[in-house]
């Protein structure tokens, strides 16, 4: 290979690297703001719940 090819394959090489850190980073905050959205659910099930069986308690 000549030396342009060698900075051409090299060039492609960082690129190519540079995008799979940026979908890394990308999907590595997509995922925190799921395993947030999650939570938040799952608090707002839990706090529905206790609401509703405090109300219960208080018909008896």
């Amino acid at each position: 290979m000549t030396h342009k090819q060698n900075q051409n394959q090299k060039a492609v090489e960082e690129s190519a690297k540079a995008v799979k850190d940026n979908a890394d980073t990308m999907f590595d905050n997509l995922q925190s703001a799921v395993e947030k959205t999650e939570s938040a659910a799952m608090n707002t099930v839990d706090k529905t719940a206790d609401a509703m069986n405090k109300g219960m308690d208080k018909k008896k």
